[in-house]
């Protein structure tokens, strides 16, 4: 058993996370709704979020991104297509590209209900956000992993001085070997 697997957690940041994300999550989505109106938008509701996904990811360790149930290369294609989509619709019908398109529906007991096409956008660029994010610690988590294998394994994971790695043969021809 590896020194990593011994790792204890704070029950104090575990419970302060899962007290705080449900807050976070919510405010994320405040943030982006509210910036086609004012500072905000998808890209700060985004990081928003993705500051969450690392609270998660500081109080459970890699145990809790391992387990991610959404591929977050599928996240920022699907952002990416629905943030391209929408300035694609624009000029499809027949307005500059990301040209603003505003719909009004009258919803029963809640009034007249405003949708607006740069919402889209900025829920497309949310999504793109927080997939990143979570590609970021998905490549963090695989880089620890590599090196417990090979610690585990009994090499050593670091290089040598100067970035290179130890040749073998090297080190018995100056010993005088063959």
């Amino acid at each position: 058993m590896s020194p990593r697997s011994l790792t204890r957690r704070s029950m104090i940041l575990t419970e302060t996370v899962n007290g705080l994300t449900p807050i976070l999550l919510l405010f994320s989505v405040f943030v982006t709704f509210r910036g086609h109106n004012a500072p905000g938008g998808g890209f700060a509701g985004g990081l928003v979020m993705g500051a969450a996904v690392i609270l998660r990811y500081l109080a459970s360790g890699p145990s809790g991104i391992r387990s991610l149930r959404i591929d977050p290369i599928v996240l920022i294609g699907s952002g990416l297509l629905l943030a391209v989509g929408v300035g694609v619709t624009s000029v499809a019908a027949g307005e500059s590209f990301l040209e603003s398109a505003i719909w009004k529906f009258d919803v029963p007991l809640i009034g007249d209900v405003k949708l607006v096409s740069s919402s889209l956008f900025d829920i497309g660029v949310h999504v793109l956000v927080v997939g990143v994010v979570m590609a970021i610690l998905v490549a963090f988590v695989e880089a620890d992993d590599e090196v417990a294998r090979i610690e585990d394994a009994g090499q050593s994971p670091r290089p040598a001085p100067g970035g290179q790695q130890d040749d073998p043969q090297d080190d018995a021809q100056e010993a005088g070997q063959p």
